[in-house]
């Protein structure tokens, strides 16, 4: 128990460390400048994807969860549809700012089951991965699969912890500021979670891409 004690308050220290770093460290660059098409416009379209339909959040939620830019749409191919959040912040300070889904699905009375931490390869290649949590939301008689991740710069990660360190690294080198949460979900139906994550992923082999190049700025570029 001591042992367990002991380290929760080092981690605990090390993320009021981190936190302290990304709010009140030195900037990398004025959130001032923006120079990016907004996500809904950089994002209508996707190669072998057709818009299903758009949500908007209100300011109420835009202000609670400090929203720079979202999106929030829905996309269709052959295999069925999928459904994409993405948080947009602009600044390091704003790290930690999205709330997980386990937290947000359990508070509007979903049920949460085979969660899964692991890495994708982008259309089968090993140099180009993405880190991601999963898991299965259910509420009366709905089953949603959501995949989701944290991003920084070009960098993902499947927790606020992974996401906060990779910022704290990427500020002492003077890189970027910008981050995302990005969340992914399906509607399984009857279907098997497998057919669910083959539709999902497929969808982030054609959305990743262009969405790392947009956060580093670099359209069209992949993580190496």
């Amino acid at each position: 128990m001591r042992t367990l004690s002991t380290k929760r308050l080092i981690i605990l220290s090390v993320l009021l460390a981190a936190t302290a770093f990304l709010a009140y460290g030195p900037a990398a660059r004025s959130a001032a400048v923006i120079t990016k098409a907004p996500l809904q416009v950089a994002f209508e379209r996707l190669d072998g994807w057709s818009s299903a339909g758009s949500q908007f959040l209100g300011d109420t939620v835009t202000d609670a969860l400090k929203l720079d830019d979202h999106i929030f749409q829905s996309y269709r191919n052959e295999s069925g549809q999928v459904t994409l959040y993405v948080g947009y912040y602009r600044t390091a300070g704003k790290v930690g700012a999205a709330h997980d889904p386990l937290v947000c699905f359990t508070g509007q009375g979903w049920r949460i089951g085979e969660r899964i931490r692991g890495e994708y390869s982008l259309g089968g290649k090993a140099s180009s991965t993405i880190s991601y949590s999963s898991m299965i939301a259910e509420r009366q008689g709905e089953r949603e699969l959501i995949v989701y991740w944290f991003q920084t710069n070009g960098v993902t990660s499947s927790s606020t912890l992974g996401q906060k360190v990779a910022m704290v690294r990427d500020r002492f080198v003077g890189a970027g500021e910008d981050n995302a949460f990005v969340r992914i979900s399906t509607s399984l139906g009857d279907e098997s979670p497998e057919a669910g994550r083959k539709r999902i992923f497929a969808f982030i082999d054609s959305f990743y891409p262009a969405f790392r190049g947009y956060v580093v700025g670099k359209p069209g570029s992949e993580r190496s």
